[in-house]
């Protein structure tokens, strides 16, 4: 898509398209934005350690040492996620998520991880300007996606809202020793520390 922006971007610089040239002052913000929009997609694309050519956010080599918690050696899941990432030259982000819940704890600790990374390497230069505002801004995305890959990855859960900023996910459940059965809440999160 980078092509086609840049392709339709020098279309409209040469006036190829719409009819003749455009003036000089709308050309050249064009080409700022043209230029800013691949560049930004470029450094997300890198930050987030896809894609290939085009700019890269500068690599940040880091070393994460987990387990699976407890006692560990016992069979248990581990649950935990870590980046490190480097948007820019004057920003360095470290992420570390420690998934809990049988059932989701892994699946909310990688997605948190994942989603908190492409956002704020996205946005590095607000999280440079407002930490605080943009560490709450991508939190309460990164909880949205938590809640939704649990939706995708067991429908029958049931999404109970209470006003409008309180909601939570509830399922069914038996009790392990087969006694009653109840709503309660989904099993799963993660703690953060970026």
């Amino acid at each position: 898509w980078e092509g086609a922006l840049y392709a339709a971007a020098a279309a409209l610089l040469d006036g190829r398209r719409g009819g003749g040239a455009l003036p000089a002052a709308t050309r050249a913000a064009l080409a700022r934005v043209s230029k800013a929009t691949v560049e930004a997609a470029a450094a997300v694309r890198g930050c987030a350690g896809g894609g290939s050519g085009g700019l890269r956010a500068p690599q940040l080599p880091s070393v994460v040492f987990t387990h699976e918690g407890g006692e560990g050696g016992r069979g248990k899941e581990n649950q935990d996620a870590a980046f490190a990432a480097r948007p820019s030259p004057d920003l360095a982000i470290f992420g570390v998520f420690d998934g809990h819940g049988r059932r989701f704890g892994k699946l909310a600790g990688e997605v948190a991880s994942r989603v908190v990374r492409s956002r704020l390497c996205a946005l590095h230069r607000w999280v440079e300007l407002c930490p605080d505002a943009a560490l709450q801004w991508v939190f309460t995305h990164a909880h949205e996606e938590i809640r939704t890959a649990m939706v995708a990855a067991a429908p029958e859960l049931l999404h109970l809202q209470r006003g409008h900023r309180a909601d939570f996910l509830v399922e069914w459940m038996t009790d392990e020793d087969g006694g009653g059965a109840r709503w309660d809440a989904v099993d799963g999160g993660t703690t953060a520390t970026v």
